[in-house]
């Protein structure tokens, strides 16, 4: 993470494990849900990220369509955007309030950035310097993850720690590797691509091991879109099943079924943290059309 010009080393990630994990059966669980609502000016805001301090972060768009990040802490809404910036998104953030995602400047080009303690920071790879870079996750070491293109052809994946670039690149995976989010233990989830038309399987990776994430009642060609682990080590996201439910939880060896607050379809898991929180958005059965509510949820008895 650094403009300046340095010398780094290259890695890249090799190793496979083709199984899942030792346990199959998946179980249902039953989180408790609370609507979450935004003050001024993200009274319509999208929240992303969950950190282990009960705070949120996401985005929203003013009046005139312009993107600003935000900080919802302890009820007090924080706006920011990444300076001399057209417009700012945010991706994740950490255990200890580390914030990063996407800028775009005037020339249209898109950025990646970090903010930490009112410090913006620019994120470029070493190697890459003319990449474009989306960040997806971090930790609270301030470790990154996420993937780049150059030249208009999409790289594999990326790990960032202390300076040094890891190519994370699921075995095959000829459309693509995309990390979603690193804990503070450093292992990591995203997705691979092997067929782009009908298949989006999940990994989990750390210090160049694979292993595969599927819900054990998954349709045969699967859709696992594994969002977030957590610093207790539960991976959450959203797959979609041969019946009900399209939440899951791996933690401890074990999948859970986690399904949408009562009157609501459609629930994504966007995030979640150490205490078996989650950050959800669902859409109201029979309601308006498009319209996205949040929702934090409570399933320390759940998974």
């Amino acid at each position: 993470m650094s403009n300046h010009g340095k010398t780094f080393c290259l890695l890249m990630s090799v190793c496979f494990i083709a199984a899942t994990s030792t346990a199959v059966f998946a179980q249902t669980g039953k989180c408790s849900f609370q609507q979450l609502t935004f003050p001024a000016p993200a009274t319509n805001g999208q929240a992303v990220a969950l950190n282990d301090s009960g705070a949120i972060a996401g985005q929203y768009f003013d009046s005139k369509s312009v993107s600003h990040g935000f900080l919802l802490y302890q009820g007090k809404l924080t706006s920011f955007m990444f300076p001399g910036s057209i417009s700012t998104g945010v991706s994740d953030m950490s255990s200890n309030g580390i914030i990063v995602g996407g800028y775009t400047t005037e020339d249209g080009k898109g950025h990646a950035y970090m903010v930490h303690a009112g410090g913006f920071h620019e994120i470029t790879l070493p190697g890459f310097p003319n990449a474009a870079v989306t960040v997806a996750g971090v930790n609270s070491n301030g470790d990154i993850v996420g993937n780049f293109t150059t030249d208009n052809v999409t790289a594999p994946g990326f790990l960032l720690h202390n300076g040094k670039l890891t190519i994370i690149s699921f075995p095959g995976a000829t459309g693509g590797t995309v990390p979603t989010s690193i804990n503070d233990e450093g292992v990591v989830v995203g997705g691979f691509f092997i067929n782009l038309v009908n298949t989006n399987p999940a990994f989990m990776w750390k210090d160049g091991v694979f292993s595969n994430i599927k819900p054990p009642d998954s349709v045969p060609t699967p859709f696992v879109n594994a969002t977030k682990i957590t610093n207790s080590g539960a991976v959450v996201g959203t797959y979609e099943p041969e019946s009900g439910g399209d939440g899951f939880a791996f933690k401890n060896g074990i999948y859970t079924k986690i399904g949408p607050p009562a009157g609501f379809e459609d629930m994504s898991i966007l995030a979640g943290n150490k205490f078996d929180n989650i950050l959800i958005q669902a859409t109201q059965l029979g309601g308006p059309v498009g319209k996205t509510f949040w929702f934090k949820g409570f399933c320390g008895a759940a998974f």
